[in-house]
């Protein structure tokens, strides 16, 4: 029956998937909680692909709904277009809806014609980076515009914060390169008085020949960029009391070099800062006067020979102690310290990295969070006793389970799939267990024959656990042979292979996969979830046990009989993209073609955070880095290769591409060659659509799926 239902189905294309796009991905109901409780509503899909906002009893969606999207958009004044979603909201109360859009705070009754707007800003000027953040009491918002920072007042005072800020003077931005989980610059307290914020000098970067090429003549584009083993931005954390407009900066020496991360306001008041070594082998976490910007005490300290990277700040409680996350047991897990920093107690355990702390139940006595368990390719949802002792999984079916805490931590909304099993919310109550489900949407999919899906593991060269995931032409018949697309990415940060829908990859890579192609994901050493020596199996080498360890992928995929092994061609994107080259060179006879977008070619090229994190600097590891460059060995290509980069690439900057092609002249070795003027370091729009196109027939000129 599944073979007859293949060959009725609808054949899933690329082009099917460039024409549909986000229309084909079917959006489980979303859950939004009301406020001091675990009373929820529902936004479920209505007419014409637009939204409407249900209340929920005895776990099933009353008609009619509260709202719709077009009625919100409306209220808005604002046409609601087809399939237009509703604009990102949350309940304020039980009749109020709270709604960011444009520059403005809106407040929305259901039913009212007219949301209003209870707080403005400016929007920002040509060339800044939009920027804002509204207090948690909302009666501020501090924003960027030309460069500096202000403060608007709900009762409509508008203060002036700063007055130097340049290009290379940054406030209010994601400081440090985005580093350390670093996503913003903008930071309030609990009870809204307290913003403190980033200043980030970049004067001392050496500066970088940006250009914009679609200007005429082409002009250039001021900018810089911080390489390894060379000066980066300077930071300072400055405090801002919205009592009176005063501000004050955190006290530190000028001439130290460290990194500001995961800021976290605590009791006193006091603002907490985990600072780095720019070795990136030390860490404190020390508290400061909110107040003064003085240095207080120095609550923890952690070292580790090869590196450190927090990326979470700490969560404090009302009488002063907090969470802290830590490597400190081989995995990242949770341990409670008093309010003078000393360590109490692990709080979580098991062989898994916490990935995610949702919250703490009303008396303080319950943690939960969310973790893999036993398998690393799930997720699942955990509570933990604060005072420590036994850890409980709570979701038990196979697979991937996201959740939201309701506000009273009585009940979970949860978001579950497995590798066979299409997204399904269900509501989970805390204290009996007990699950509802949420009405299922419609699939988009349904009427297409979908690639099989198989996860698949397979040992490295040092026995450690590798896990891979495929999917096959849906139409595969017994003794047929197709060749193999071996994505990559590899690197820190990102874990491809997972137990969920589809095993978590795009829609672009399933499409090939109907096309006729075995498409391969596999996660090497290196990457996340895995617990820190996994991660840090790569220090000082990168490039080496990931080519190591894909290959015997590639060398487990030869084995298989649907697998014709003179044609698996490999694909990867940034870091993907400089293990494609890796492979290529290091094993230039195994794979048929690669296509490398956006790729690292030589770390030293690369940003200070990252690269020396890994690599250390080129001065205290030059053998690493002449080693896991891609420079030297580009005579040893002799495949096809497909070499595509975007022109304003800001993250991987275009010369580690063009470095690369200018080795193959030398050498007199071929390659294609595909700049993409004026797009960073992810293709958008056009763009994005003409590379998948192109990847495609070029995959198809070099591998010929068709072919048996």
């Amino acid at each position: 029956a599944p073979a007859l239902l293949a060959q009725t189905a609808e054949a899933l294309t690329l082009a099917t998937v460039l024409e549909r796009g986000a229309k084909l991905v079917a959006q489980p109901p979303r859950v939004l909680w009301l406020p001091n409780g675990h009373e929820a509503t529902v936004v479920l899909p209505a007419q014409e692909g637009t939204e409407a906002l249900h209340a929920l009893r005895d776990g099933q969606p009353v008609q009619p709904p509260i709202t719709t999207a077009a009625a919100v958009w409306a209220a808005l004044g604002e046409p609601a277009a087809a399939g237009r979603p509703l604009p990102a909201c949350r309940w304020l109360d039980a009749t109020t809806l709270r709604i960011e859009h444009g520059a403005a705070l809106w407040h929305w009754q259901p039913g009212q014609e007219r949301a209003t707007a209870v707080l403005r800003w400016a929007e920002p000027d040509a060339g800044d980076t939009p920027q804002h953040s509204i207090a948690p009491d909302d009666q501020h918002t501090a924003y960027v515009r030309q460069r500096q920072l202000w403060l608007q007042s709900r009762a409509g005072r508008l203060r002036q914060l700063t007055f130097d800020g340049s290009a290379d003077l940054v406030y209010g931005g994601a400081a440090h390169r985005a580093e350390f989980g670093i996503d913003r610059g903008l930071f309030w307290s609990a009870d809204g008085r307290w913003l403190a914020f980033y200043r980030e000098d970049q004067r001392g970067i050496a500066p970088y020949p940006y250009q914009d090429l679609q200007s005429l003549p082409p002009k250039p584009v001021a900018g810089r960029y911080p390489m390894a083993g060379r000066p980066h931005g300077r930071v300072q954390v400055g405090i801002c009391d919205t009592a009176d407009g005063s501000l004050c900066w955190l006290e530190a020496d000028p001439d130290e070099d460290v990194y500001w991360t995961n800021l976290a306001f605590g009791p006193g008041p006091s603002l907490v800062v985990a600072r780095v070594s720019r070795r990136q082998e030390d860490l404190e976490l020390v508290r400061y006067d909110l107040r003064t910007g003085r240095r207080l005490a120095t609550l923890w300290t952690e070292h580790d020979a090869k590196w450190l990277e927090p990326e979470h700040p700490p969560t404090f409680l009302p009488d002063g102690r907090f969470l802290w996350w830590s490597y400190a047991e081989g995995y990242r897990h949770l341990f409670l310290h008093g309010p003078d920093g000393a360590r109490l107690h692990q709080v979580t355990k098991g062989a898994f990295d916490v990935q995610t702390l949702l919250g703490l139940s009303p008396d303080l006595g319950t943690v939960w969070f969310q973790a893999s368990g036993e398998d690393p390719r799930q997720l699942h949802l955990f509570a933990a006793p604060l005072a420590s002792g036994e850890v409980r999984q709570l979701t038990q079916e196979r697979g991937t389970h996201r959740a939201e805490l309701a506000p009273d931590a009585s009940a979970a909304a949860l978001v579950w799939s497995n590798l066979e099993t299409r997204p399904s919310t269900r509501l989970l109550d805390l204290q009996s267990g007990a699950v509802t489900p949420l009405p299922a949407p419609n699939d988009p999919l349904g009427g297409f024959a979908l690639p099989a899906q198989r996860l698949f593991q397979i040992a490295a060269e040092d026995d450690t656990v590798l896990y891979g995931h495929l999917a096959l032409p849906p139409n595969l018949a017994e003794g047929q042979k197709c060749p193999v697309l071996l994505y990559v990415y590899g690197g820190p940060h990102v874990q491809l292979v997972t137990d969920q829908w589809l095993g978590g990859a795009p829609l672009w890579l399933q499409a090939l996969a109907a096309e006729g192609y075995a498409v391969c994901r596999l996660d090497n050493r290196g990457t996340p979830n895995r617990g820190l020596p996994f991660a840090q199996a790569i220090h000082r080498r990168l490039g080496t046990l990931e080519v190591q360890d894909q290959l015997r992928a590639v060398a487990w995929l030869a084995e298989q009989p649907f697998v014709d092994g003179s044609r698996i061609g490999v694909h990867g994107w940034s870091y993907g993209g400089y293990l494609t080259l890796r492979l290529l060179l290091a094993a230039p006879t195994t794979f048929a073609c690669g296509i490398s977008g956006a790729p690292v070619t030589d770390w030293a090229m690369y940003e200070t955070g990252y690269g020396e994190r890994y690599m250390d600097t080129p001065a205290e590891n030059a053998e690493g880095y002449q080693q896991s460059s891609c420079l030297p060995l580009a005579g040893r290509l002799q495949k096809p290769l497909l070499l595509v980069h975007g022109t304003d690439d800001r993250t991987v900057m275009w010369s580690h591409s063009l470095a690369f092609v200018d080795r193959c002249i030398d050498a007199g070795v071929p390659l294609d060659y595909f700049p993409y003027p004026m797009q960073r370091h992810g293709l958008t729009g056009r763009d994005r659509q003409h590379f998948l196109k192109l990847l495609r027939d070029w995959l198809g000129k070099h591998l010929q799926p068709a072919a048996k």
